[in-house]
């Protein structure tokens, strides 16, 4: 196992709702409103580096929804199922809406780097600022005794590669 997994492992292993930097908290609130149908499938979008797995991550801890990437096997053990790296085009996203009866599941989470392009799908758009990367600062430091490294970061994934290391 590289050190990003060993390091992705043992930070999927501690996290609950209070390591959500203030944008994700807002999403996880947003993605609570949209929490029944008609909304089958939901997207939430951002760049690389955003937020979107470690999200993922916490619904999954939280037993919110069960989490898969693209491409693997679709066995949801949750109510609803988050799809990690989905593709972002119309034709892909509208074979989602059926996989919710036929799974026997309440919604599927699609988690794209672009907006889905669908108007009657709710979406919402992951950013990361300087107040999220401070909490996510703080919650390294309090949950694993980490401390961010100096310098200037856009996104989580350039903080996490460094502390894989």
């Amino acid at each position: 196992m590289s050190n990003l997994s060993t390091f992705n492992a043992r930070l999927r292993d501690r996290l609950s709702l209070t390591w959500l930097t203030p944008s994700e908290a807002a999403i996880w609130d947003q993605i609570q409103q949209f929490d029944a149908p008609p909304h089958r499938v939901i997207n939430v979008f951002g760049a690389e580096g955003t937020g979107k797995t470690f999200l993922a991550w916490v619904m999954e801890r939280e037993k919110y929804a069960s989490y898969t990437i693209w491409g693997e096997k679709l066995t949801p053990t949750l109510p609803r199922l988050i799809v990690d790296d989905a593709p972002s085009d119309k034709t892909s996203s509208r074979e989602f809406r059926p996989m919710v009866e036929r799974l026997g599941i309440k919604q599927i989470i699609l988690l794209t780097r672009a907006r889905v392009d669908e108007r009657a799908m709710p979406a919402f758009e992951l950013k990361v600022d300087n107040q999220d990367l401070e909490a996510f600062g703080a919650n390294l430091f309090r949950y694993l005794h980490l401390t961010m490294p100096e310098g200037s970061f856009r996104n989580y994934k350039s903080v996490v590669a460094i502390l894989a290391r």
